[in-house]
């Protein structure tokens, strides 16, 4: 008997926002919210979901330590992996229907200043945690601070 490898799937490297990248199948469909303010990829079967959040206060901006350490625990069966070099937590849980996958990994990363929220969906496991372990963050200006408040906004549109 021959065995076969099945066949690899073309992958793109999208930069999302100034400050961050994630791999996704060449083949998905993008959009992005203004609503919500968030990024989305999706097949008919999988997607992934990007928001971008940047965190200030008096001091400037938020430390990435600080972020993850004042975030609550993400619901579900919590996920060791992390993209390499970040912080953060991921979690995977039964998608709730009537989603187009069984299967929802969340996560959250952080930066000084900045908080990635993620959500990918898949029947796959194993792919979902491709994708969360393929972002990656990049340097990017911050906004100056503004009056000393703690400031929690939403970027503006992708880039590409």
């Amino acid at each position: 008997m021959i065995e076969t490898e099945a066949p690899v799937e073309r992958t793109i490297t999208r930069r999302i926002f100034e400050a961050w990248s994630v791999e996704i199948p060449a083949t998905f469909a993008e959009t992005f919210v203004d609503d919500g303010s968030y990024w989305h990829a999706y097949d008919e079967a999988r997607s992934v979901s990007l928001s971008s959040i940047l965190l200030s206060d008096a001091n400037g901006p938020v430390s990435a330590d600080r972020i993850v350490r004042e975030l609550p625990s993400l619901e579900g069966t919590p996920l060791d992996e992390l993209p390499p070099g970040l912080i953060g937590q991921a979690a995977t849980g039964q998608a709730v229907q009537p989603a187009r996958a069984a299967l929802i990994l969340s996560g959250v990363l952080a930066v000084d200043g900045r908080l990635l929220i993620a959500t990918i969906t898949s029947d796959d496991p194993d792919w979902a945690r491709r994708v969360w372990r393929s972002i990656r963050s990049h340097p990017a200006p911050l906004p100056p601070r503004l009056d000393g408040r703690l400031i929690v906004r939403a970027r503006s549109r992708p880039r590409h």
